[in-house]
Formats: C-alpha cells, structure tokens, sequence
C-alpha cells in the first residue's frame, strides 16, 4: 500500500492520521447524542440532584437527628421512645430537672468540700466563677460576659445528669502567661551574698491574660480578659490562639461527621476582670476540679 494513502487532508489542507480521524468521529457521534434534548435535560437533572442528596443525606438528615452528647460514657443501647406531653407536663419535667441538676450541684460541693486543695465553682446564674476551698469561698470572681456552646441546650436528661453527676477535672492548660512567676537568681559567691541578694520573679513576657481549660468529659473552659491588651502582647496572644486552634482543628469530614458522634466538646467562653482572670489560672493546681452550676 503506498505510504501516502494512510493519511487524508482535513478541510484546512493538513493530513490527518487514521487514529486521529477516528477520535474526531468518535467525538463527533458522542457530541450529537450528548446534544440531544432528552439526553441534555437527563445530564442537567442528575448533575443537580447529586449534590442535593449529597447534603440532604450527609447534613441535613444527620442534623435532624442530633443528639448531644458531649462524651461517649454516656452513650447507651436503650431505646428512647418519644412522649408527647403538655405545656403543664412539660413545665413539671423542666422543673424536675432543674431541682436533680441542684442536688448535683450540692453533692459536688459536699465532695470537694472534705479535700484540702483549691477548686472551682462556676455559677452561671449567679454569674460567678469562685475558687473554693473546704467549702468556704476564697476568691469570688465576678463574670462579665459568657457564652454557652448550643449544645448544652440539646443534652437530653439521659445524658446530661450522668455527665454533672461529679465534679470535673483538669487535664490540660493553655495560657499567655506562666503558672507561676519564675525566679532568676544569680549563683551567690557565698552566704552574706546570697541573704543580700534579690530574689525578684522575672518579668513575664505578656502581662495579657488568656488561657483555655481542658477538663475530663469534654467540658473546656476559655477564659479571656477584659482589658484590652498592650501593643506588646499581641505575638503572644496570637500564639496562644494559634496553638488553641491546633487543639481543636477538624478536618472537613469530621466536622460533617460530628453530629453523628458522641465526644463532642462543651465551650464555656468567660470574660472576667486581667486581675480575676490571673488570679484564678495561678491559684488553681493542675488536676483541680470544677463544679458547673448552670
């Protein structure tokens, strides 16, 4: 076969490869039966209901049927039957609960009354965030501004007595400032040197108070300041949030997956006086308890 009839001319004059004509037939074929109204509109539909089921099935459904559950001890197999009640029931329910919620508070109390390290009330209907110890207040700190998580509001009564029924305990900290001010004393060259020596704490790097509490069963408490800070502590401040973003970063499936499971964190956001706010991170001891009154 001769060598030149392997190859044919487009309508610009170019030879054209028997595979590359085959491919323009192809696209061809498959361009005049994708164009056609039925297939087209067929395409359109289908194009636009994936991503409606998409979100329907993975956010809307699951939002639905959320259930907070802020640690997954409190998860159970039991079956929970939905009971419809009247205004009455339910004001006599709200009540009930409102009295068991005290009695765990008291009980609390009582506990941590009979240990002999600092603790933590927080009252938020009394709007107060008081350090304790034995029973007797030592410091009562005075709540400016604070804010819930939503999902204190949507714990069931299953989940949520057995979540307050003790007290919380720390676990982790974050904060701009050190627990406690550090001491730099010079080696002394003998005894007299070391009496008439100094021993000042070394200035901190940031006066600006900020720091998070993480306590056991999810519960994390970040208390801020209310004086605005200098212009010096704002590197340190930034740091502070960078590294409290890091502890609480979600990947984007997990935040969809999120109201599917238990473990979910309850913020408690305060805003008290820099002098309060010092006051309660330096007092308390890593592993202190807290009891939430709410």
């Amino acid at each position: 076969m001769n060598k030149n009839n392997q190859f044919r001319s487009d309508d610009s004059g170019e030879e054209i490869s028997p595979a590359t004509s085959g491919s323009l037939t192809g696209l061809k074929i498959f361009l005049q039966y994708f164009l056609r109204p039925k297939t087209f509109v067929l395409f359109m539909v289908v194009a636009l209901l994936l991503p409606i089921l998409l979100i329907v099935y993975s956010i809307i459904i699951p939002v639905g049927r959320y259930q907070a559950v802020p640690w997954s001890g409190l998860q159970t197999d039991s079956l929970q039957a939905e009971v419809k009640l009247s205004r009455e029931e339910k004001q006599l329910v709200a009540s009930f609960i409102e009295l068991e919620k005290e009695k765990i508070f008291l009980n609390n109390r009582l506990q941590l009354a009979k240990q002999d390290s600092i603790y933590l009330v927080l009252d938020m209907k009394d709007s107060t965030i008081n350090l304790e110890i034995k029973g007797v207040v030592v410091r009562k700190n005075r709540i400016i501004e604070s804010r819930m998580s939503n999902r204190f509001d949507l714990i069931d009564h299953e989940n949520l007595i057995p979540w307050l029924k003790k007290p919380f305990t720390l676990e982790k900290a974050l904060a701009t400032i050190p627990k406690a001010p550090i001491v730099v004393v010079q080696a002394p060259k003998d005894t007299i040197e070391a009496a008439l020596q100094a021993k000042k704490p070394e200035p901190p790097q940031t006066t600006a108070v900020f720091f998070t509490f993480y306590f056991d069963r999810n519960l994390v408490l970040e208390i801020d300041q209310i004086d605005p800070p200098d212009e010096e502590d704002y590197e340190q401040i930034k740091d502070y949030r960078r590294q409290r973003k890091l502890e609480n970063h979600l990947t984007f499936w997990q935040k969809i997956n999120l109201v599917r499971h238990a473990d979910q964190k309850m913020k408690i956001r305060l805003v008290v006086s820099e002098d309060d706010a010092r006051s309660i991170y330096r007092a308390v001891p890593m592993n202190t308890h807290l009891i939430l009154r709410w």
